[in-house]
C-alpha cells in the first residue's frame, strides 16, 4: 500500500500546493467531462447529480470533522506529555536535594542533561533519520538515570526519602514513554488518503454538475478549493510538532532545564 509519508516529510507548504493542485485538477476534469456530456443532459439534476453532490459534501464533511477533531486530540495530548514530563523532572530534581553525597550531584546533573536532551528545536526533525537520532540520543541519556538513582540509594539504609526519590525517577521514565507514544501517535494513512479521494472525488462531481450547466464561477469554486485545503493542511500539521505551523512548545522544560542550572550553578 502506498505510504502518505511523503506529505509529511515535505515542508508545510508544500504539502498544501500539492493539495491544491489535487483538488483542482479533480475540479478541472469533472468539469470538461460535463461539458462534454451536456448534450445528454436537460440540466444539471439529471440522474440525480444534485443528489449525489449533496450526499458526497456531506461524506467528506463528516470525514473532515472526524479527521481535525482527531488531530486536535492527539495535538492536546502530546501538549500534556510536555507538561506532565516537566514537573516529573523537576520533582525528581529537587528530590534529589534530599539525598547525601557522594550521588547527588551527579543526579542532578544526569537529571539536567536528560532534560536538555528533551528539548527538540523547530524545524530539526524532519526525516526518520533526524527522529532516530535524537531518539538514540534520548535514550542514551536515559539510561543513565537508573544506575545513578540506584548508587544513591545504596549508599546508604534504604527509607522513606529514598522511597520518594525513586518513585519521582520511576515518574519520569513512565513520562518519557507516554511522551514518546504520543509523539508517534498520527492519523493512519488510510484515512488520510479517504480524505484527499472523497475531497478530489466531491469537487470532481461539483465540476461535472457545473460543465453540465455550461458554466462554473470559477472564483467562488476557487475560494472553496482554497478553504478546504486549508483545512486538510492543518490536519497534515497536527502530525507535524516539530515542523509546521502548529507546533508543540517546550517552554515548561526549558523553565525546568533553567531551575536546575541555577541550582547546580548556586550548589558549586
Amino acid at each position: 500500500m502506498m505510504e502518505f509519508s511523503l506529505f509529511y516529510n515535505l515542508p508545510v507548504w508544500v504539502a498544501g500546493l500539492m493539495c491544491i493542485a489535487i483538488l483542482a485538477v479533480s475540479l478541472e476534469f469533472g468539469f470538461r467531462v460535463g461539458l462534454k456530456r451536456r448534450e445528454h443532459w436537460k440540466d444539471a439534476d439529471s440522474g440525480g447529480g444534485a443528489v449525489v453532490l449533496t450526499s458526497m459534501f456531506a461524506v467528506m464533511g463528516l470525514v473532515l470533522a472526524f479527521t481535525y477533531a482527531s488531530g486536535v486530540s492527539r495535538y492536546d495530548a502530546r501538549k500534556s506529555a510536555v507538561t506532565l514530563e516537566a514537573n516529573a523532572l523537576g520533582t525528581a530534581f529537587h528530590r534529589a536535594d534530599l539525598v547525601a553525597e557522594p550521588g547527588r550531584t551527579e543526579l542532578k546533573a544526569i537529571l539536567l542533561g536528560y532534560a536538555r536532551s528533551r528539548v527538540f528545536e523547530l524545524g530539526t526533525i524532519r526525516s526518520e533519520e533526524d527522529r532516530k537520532q535524537v531518539l538514540k540520543s534520548t535514550l542514551e541519556e536515559l539510561a543513565k538515570i537508573w544506575p545513578a538513582t540506584k548508587r544513591v540509594v545504596d549508599q546508604g539504609k534504604a527509607g522513606p526519602i529514598e522511597a520518594s526519590l525513586v518513585a519521582a525517577i520511576n515518574d519520569v521514565l513512565d513520562a518519557h514513554t507516554i511522551r514518546l507514544a504520543a509523539a508517534i501517535d498520527k492519523l493512519p494513512r488510510v484515512i488520510m488518503w479517504m480524505l484527499v479521494f472523497i475531497s478530489s472525488a466531491s469537487l470532481a462531481v461539483a465540476g461535472y454538475n457545473a460543465g453540465i450547466q455550461g458554466r462554473m464561477s470559477r472564483w467562488r469554486m476557487s475560494a472553496f478549493v482554497l478553504v478546504l485545503t486549508f483545512l486538510i493542511t492543518v490536519v497534515l500539521d497536527f502530525d507535524r510538532p516539530n515542523d509546521g505551523f502548529v507546533t508543540v512548545s517546550n517552554l515548561s522544560i526549558h523553565s525546568v532545564i533553567k531551575d536546575m542550572e541555577t541550582d547546580l550553578m548556586l550548589s558549586n
